[in-house]
């Protein structure tokens, strides 16, 4: 038989596993982001432009899509937070599905600069809810910022080899 002491203990260790078992999938899916898109509770975001590893120049326009409506934070909804590189306490706050990087721009908090210069960057976002807490959905991907401004460089074709007058299979 056993006693109420016993009794206690063996609730709190069966509570504490439950708890355990029902945060662990949580816990993993909010961890997990792959370069593009990331879900997490039926929640995601994704990065619809630039594309992956594109060249742009500055001003350029970041496109997301999140599987939430995004909004002012005193309505409510959800935004998003965009930083550059590893600078995540230097961010945006971004309340629509689109924003315009632009040269000489300052994050929306802290005022700090967001960095952007010519060469590889990695953009992140992360959904927040209205009071800028973590939603468990980031992710990034990795752009080229090239010089000048106006729209993204064209690249040219590779030019033609120089032929030869000589044959050269000619044994």
């Amino acid at each position: 038989m056993f006693d109420r002491k016993t009794q206690f203990t063996g609730r709190r260790i069966r509570a504490a596993a439950a708890t355990a078992a029902l945060l662990a999938p949580a816990v993993l899916v909010a961890c997990g982001s792959n370069d593009e898109s990331a879900d997490a509770g039926g929640m995601s975001l994704s990065i619809a432009e630039p594309a992956k590893d594109a060249t742009v120049s500055l001003p350029f326009t970041v496109k997301v899509d999140a599987g939430v409506p995004l909004g002012p934070t005193e309505s409510g909804k959800h935004h998003v937070h965009l930083w550059l590189d590893n600078h995540a306490n230097d961010y945006l706050v971004v309340e629509s599905d689109t924003a315009e990087i632009t040269s000489g721009q300052k994050a929306t908090l802290s005022g700090k600069p967001l960095g952007v210069s010519p060469g590889t960057h990695t953009i992140h976002v992360s959904l927040r809810n209205a009071n800028h807490s973590a939603a468990g959905v980031d992710t990034e991907m990795t752009i080229k910022v090239g010089t000048g401004t106006g729209a993204a460089p064209t690249t040219t074709a590779p030019s033609e080899p120089e032929t030869s007058s000589e044959d050269p299979y000619d044994y």
